[in-house]
């Protein structure tokens, strides 16, 4: 992995270009689901926000580290990534466009950020007075939320079978970027490499490729380069047991 100078969470990448938000933009629409109207009560799409294009495969925030300003994730794909001293590699958490990128301002990074596509970052820093508590508020919820995902990995990890965990997986994208305007009910692109979900799911890549195989012939996905389609979405519901998390107005901060 080739790291970056890290003093916050867009140094050293590339220089940083203004931008604007519009409706239809992922972030907009995560921080709307987090708080119904908060972007239009901070003016979102008033301001001009910087944006930085961060290439594949480099680090954007380091374990520890406090992360100055408050980035966003418009595009492109990255994760929570624990490296190992034999070089293998657990990835924790996977971003999906919209998602915000920090837990508590107050706080330092709980693990280290990866970018694992080309991403552009937006830094939504320099909210002032009341905003800023309404802010907080949506991130306290975006805590809880990444909180029941990161539970969910556990559990997947510690007693599902390969089958099941890929499908619990993906019926987790789907539903998060379905949040975000960016999935269907049975569609969405996943843009990671056999490599990447073998590290998602503990697995080898012998192992990703051959249930993804299975997956395909039992006529429960179809895929077709980076789409993944869900032919079955109730059997994989019910294989993987899963349960869509709670919706944004049900926890209370």
């Amino acid at each position: 992995m080739i790291r970056v100078e890290r003093r916050g969470p867009f140094a050293g990448i590339d220089p940083p270009s203004p931008v604007t938000i519009d409706g239809s933009d992922p972030v907009r629409r995560r921080l709307d689901r987090l708080s119904p109207g908060l972007a239009d009560t901070i003016g979102i799409r008033t301001r001009r926000f910087l944006a930085r294009n961060v290439r594949s495969r480099r680090e954007i925030a380091h374990d520890g580290e406090m992360v100055a300003g408050v980035p966003a994730l418009r595009s492109g794909w990255a994760a929570y990534v624990r490296h190992f001293a034999d070089g293998r590699r657990q990835i924790q958490h996977l971003f999906v466009p919209g998602d915000l990128m920090v837990l508590d301002r107050r706080l330092p990074n709980p693990a280290t950020i990866v970018a694992l596509t080309p991403v552009t970052l937006i830094d939504l820093d320099g909210l002032r007075g009341p905003d800023i508590a309404l802010f907080d508020e949506a991130l306290r919820r975006h805590a809880m939320q990444t909180l029941h995902h990161l539970l969910d990995g556990t559990a997947r990890l510690g007693r599902q079978s390969a089958i099941e965990r890929f499908a619990h997986l993906l019926l987790e994208l789907r539903d998060r970027l379905l949040d975000v305007g960016l999935a269907s009910e049975r569609s969405f692109p996943m843009p990671l490499t056999q490599e990447m979900l073998a590290d998602t799911l503990g697995l080898t890549s012998v192992h990703v490729n051959r249930t993804l195989q299975v997956m395909r012939q039992d006529g429960l996905i179809a895929l077709a380069g980076r789409d993944v389609t869900l032919l079955r979405t109730d059997e994989l519901m019910r294989m993987a047991d899963y349960q869509s998390p709670p919706p944004v107005d049900m926890i209370t901060t």
